[in-house]
């Protein structure tokens, strides 16, 4: 077995350890190139209840290369583009090849709670809601995680 392959199975048994304390659901078989996880919204934030399914590709470059990593269901966030791009520093200028799938969907659903308003991956009509309506802003998250995340 090569060492990509090596690799992502690693990963496989991890998640599959580790999944629920990270509020995640999947089942990848050995062998496969792009995982399928849901992950439930925190609580105490507004994608509570919404049940998120997010898309892992690995390229054949993997651990080397930087893991493809997309929201499949729609999300009202700063941080994550209406095509399911999550910006997380981890996943572009600061990826490190020793960084676990564990550690990237921890990242993930710590952003669901603290979204980084310094490195916004939206338009400005969502970073001036953010800043100018927050209410407004967890309204419209809500609203969306009731109609996308089921």
């Amino acid at each position: 077995m090569d060492s990509r392959k090596t690799r992502i199975e690693v990963e496989r048994k991890e998640f599959n350890e580790w999944k629920s304390s990270i509020s995640c659901y999947g089942d990848p078989k050995e062998g496969d190139e792009e995982w399928i996880v849901t992950m439930d919204g925190p609580k105490d934030s507004p994608y509570m209840g919404g049940k998120f399914k997010i898309s892992i590709k690995f390229p054949s470059e993997y651990p080397k290369k930087v893991p493809i990593v997309k929201f499949k269901t729609q999300i009202y966030h700063l941080n994550i583009n209406s095509e399911g791009t999550i910006c997380l520093s981890s996943l572009t200028y600061k990826y490190n090849e020793n960084i676990s799938i564990i550690d990237i969907l921890t990242q993930i659903f710590m952003m669901l709670t603290s979204p980084n308003i310094d490195s916004p991956l939206v338009g400005s009509d969502i970073i001036k809601k953010y800043n100018e309506d927050y209410s407004g802003y967890l309204a419209k998250a809500r609203e969306m995680t009731r109609e996308y995340a089921k």
